[in-house]
């Protein structure tokens, strides 16, 4: 079996570790082991967990290994943290509750709490009302402008 995390050397150590019905287990060799916290000897194994999923749990890694990026930019979380921005809007789709917990960390909530603004006593203005549309067309047919009567009737097919 492979390392998950350079996918070259075999792995030596495997750890699981089990939290609220999940669980997350990583195959490391050596080298990659010895990065991670872990300094083995003869008798014993030194394990420091807090470095070993730290990236798991930031959601840089994923289980597998690799480092989670958006499919569509290629941004990863740690371009989001520092950045603080995302790179498109499929990088909410892909760490929405991370990004949720970060923006929350900073005392931003996401439910708006204000007044709605005012509805409008009607939707139409002069630029949008087929009947103002229908009287501009009859006047410059009127006057054989014949581009601008092209304009409204085209403005007014897009009514129907």
């Amino acid at each position: 079996m492979k390392c998950d995390v350079c996918r070259e050397r075999p792995a030596v150590i495997f750890v699981q570790q089990v939290s609220r019905g999940s669980s997350i287990e990583l195959h490391l060799c050596e080298t990659c082991a010895r990065e991670r916290g872990f300094s083995t000897t003869e008798n014993k194994i030194d394990v420091s967990l807090g470095g070993l999923f730290s990236d798991i749990l930031d959601g840089t890694v994923d289980a597998s290994g690799r480092v989670a990026a958006c499919p569509v930019c290629g941004y990863t979380l740690s371009d989001i943290k520092k950045h603080r921005k995302a790179g498109c809007a499929d990088c909410y789709r892909q760490f929405g509750a991370e990004i949720i917990s970060l923006l929350r960390r900073d005392g931003i909530e996401l439910s708006y709490t204000g007044e709605l603004p005012a509805k409008p006593d009607t939707f139409r203005t002069p630029s949008v009302d087929p009947e103002n549309l229908r009287k501009e067309l009859a006047r410059a047919i009127e006057q054989e402008d014949y581009e601008m009567a092209a304009y409204y009737r085209d403005r007014l097919r897009g009514f129907k």
